[in-house]
């Protein structure tokens, strides 16, 4: 993924200056609440998972809300800038060692939403301009943080992928891998000094 992308992505999604001022107001308003968030989105992935039987495993359910609290930390930090998306791709090959797909982030997504809104609401109820406003700038977060998400489990299949391609071919072939690397380096080097002249 290249910066140039990202930038793409939050200029299409217009994240601003405005915006990072009212996420990190509503993060004030439901930080007391985020611990009992992050347990209920929890039990509520697990559930939908079905795998509600590993909540009685404490280490799981550690490192599972670990995993929640640090993405729901990213998206209410509101800075997706350029290390940001960096540790973003870091954190997204976390979540597929947990197994979390991407249409479980997607539901992560729905239910954080949800409760988030619940939040919002009782605290800004006499104020729904600003619940308005704030729950838009929401809604930009989750974007520019899905599609960074989306686009390391891009990465990650298509790197998949290409390993499996290569065994096949190797197979077939009856090339070494070491064969295979050290053409594939000749090729590299030979393209770079076509390049330089």
């Amino acid at each position: 993924m290249t910066t140039r992308w990202f930038d793409r992505v939050r200029m299409y999604v217009d994240w601003d200056l405005a915006d990072r001022a009212r996420i990190a107001k509503l993060r004030r308003y439901i930080e007391p609440e985020l611990d009992q968030v992050v347990e209920n989105l929890g039990q509520q992935l697990a559930k939908f998972k079905g795998t509600h039987s590993l909540m009685a495993n404490t280490r799981f359910v550690r490192r599972l809300h670990e995993v929640i609290r640090e993405w729901l930390d990213g998206v209410l930090d509101g800075m997706f800038d350029d290390r940001y998306a960096r540790e973003r791709s870091l954190f997204g090959r976390r979540l597929v060692e947990l197994e979390l797909t991407f249409e479980d982030v997607i539901v992560l997504e729905e239910l954080t939403r949800r409760q988030l809104f619940g939040l919002a609401r009782s605290t800004l109820s006499d104020q729904p301009q600003v619940l308005s406003s704030t729950m838009h700038t929401l809604d930009k977060a989750f974007n520019l943080d899905l599609a960074l998400i989306y686009s390391i489990y891009l990465e990650i299949r298509d790197a998949a992928m290409e390993r499996a391609l290569l065994d096949r071919f190797l197979t077939v072939t009856g090339f070494s891998r070491t064969l295979y690397e050290s053409l594939a380096d000749a090729r590299d080097i030979e393209r770079g000094g076509m390049s330089v002249n």
